[in-house]
């Protein structure tokens, strides 16, 4: 595939996570494995994830996105949200090291991570080079 397909795939991937947490509140909950401790503060719950997982995740997709039609000129956006994915990935694994082994889900949610942030990083490093020509310098007429 090439650097723009890449990261066009990887920005509506993101999209559509954020459009299903603006969406879904609950199935994302059910999702991450969360629950809402008391119903008193389930709005404020759900709210917190359309904000963290809508919201942020909307943004992002649509940055990344706009950033995939020219991944040459917007190398440092994908590399920015690239790297964003790969800290939630290694979040995950300081999780791992100090809590234990977080079963299947949690080493999908590595995986994927992994797999969404090195495709952006691996985008915006290997997006071609343009190199633009420096103008002609205008001779002056000899005095």
């Amino acid at each position: 595939m090439t650097p723009r397909v890449t990261a066009i795939v990887v920005a509506f991937v993101i999209l559509l996570l954020g459009v299903a947490g603006l969406i879904y509140p609950e199935r994302i909950l059910g999702l991450l494995g969360f629950a809402v401790q008391n119903p008193a503060h389930a709005a404020a719950a759900l709210g917190e994830v359309r904000a963290t997982y809508g919201g942020l995740f909307v943004i992002m997709g649509l940055a990344a996105l706009l950033a995939a039609f020219d991944p040459v000129s917007n190398r440092g956006r994908l590399r920015l949200i690239g790297l964003l994915w790969l800290g939630a990935c290694a979040g995950r694994l300081l999780g791992v090291y100090l809590d234990g082994n977080p079963g299947l889900p949690g080493w999908g949610a590595v995986a994927f991570e992994l797999m969404i942030g090195g495709a952006l990083v691996v985008v915006a490093e290997r997006a071609p080079v343009v190199l633009q020509e420096a103008p002609l310098a205008v001779a002056a007429p000899p005095p």
